[in-house]
């Protein structure tokens, strides 16, 4: 049975740049006024940079976890079941906190209506409410955390690989104005916390997905 701590250090590849760009971000957000940040990378703008986060943004779809729980079949049937649950869970808890706690926090199109002329991507449907937490990042940070717990921390280099692809997304939210910081923030933090929880429940040897059918591939 894998502790807590070896699950962490196993990972450190993901956790360690995550701690750290968790705090500078931190800084910037709590000194910055709201929506700062936003007009900032918003301005930073590029055809090229437009083209790459249109399609980057797609890391952070609920489909693209399923795809990846589906191509883990031919890996482990538990990996599949790993990734559902992980990316059910934190879903969950971010739509939730969407349409009830926080079901009137505007989206940065409506936050700054016609004061702030912002930059939007051909393409890409703005939205305009349910801002807080972002789904899109919450999906990205506990799938590919996932991935990094399940490949046993195949190396640090490939959990490193893991936090940029989950980074990305998470960026690519800012960038075409369809979040705020700190629902990436957050939402890397839901992200983050659910996929070691469940990382840590499936390393458990009495879990029923730890019986022989479960460890079988197609």
């Amino acid at each position: 049975m894998e502790s807590l701590n070896e699950l962490l250090r196993r990972n450190s590849g993901f956790l360690l740049p995550l701690m750290l760009v968790l705090l500078a971000a931190g800084i910037v957000l709590l000194f910055l006024p709201k929506g700062d940040e936003v007009i900032y990378v918003n301005r930073l703008h590029s055809p090229a940079a437009d083209i790459f986060f249109q399609y980057a943004t797609h890391l952070g779809d609920g489909l693209f976890a399923v795809a990846a729980a589906v191509a883990m079949l031919w890996v482990r049937f538990r990996h599949s079941v790993q990734i559902l649950i992980a990316w059910g869970i934190s879903g969950l808890t971010a739509q939730l906190l969407k349409r009830t706690l926080f079901a009137d926090m505007p989206r940065p199109a409506a936050y700054f209506g016609d004061l702030v002329p912002l930059h939007y991507v051909d393409g890409v449907t703005i939205h305009t409410t349910n801002s807080f937490p972002s789904g899109h990042s919450t999906t990205a940070f506990a799938l590919f955390l996932s991935l990094s717990i399940m490949m046993q921390g195949r190396s640090h280099w490939f959990s490193f690989g893991c936090f940029l692809l989950a980074l990305i997304a998470a960026f690519s939210r800012i960038y075409l104005a369809q979040h705020f910081g700190i629902d990436a923030y957050a939402g890397a933090c839901i992200g983050t916390l659910t996929a070691v929880y469940v990382g840590y429940q499936m390393e458990q040897p009495k879990r029923w997905f730890n019986r022989p059918f479960w460890q079988r591939k197609l």
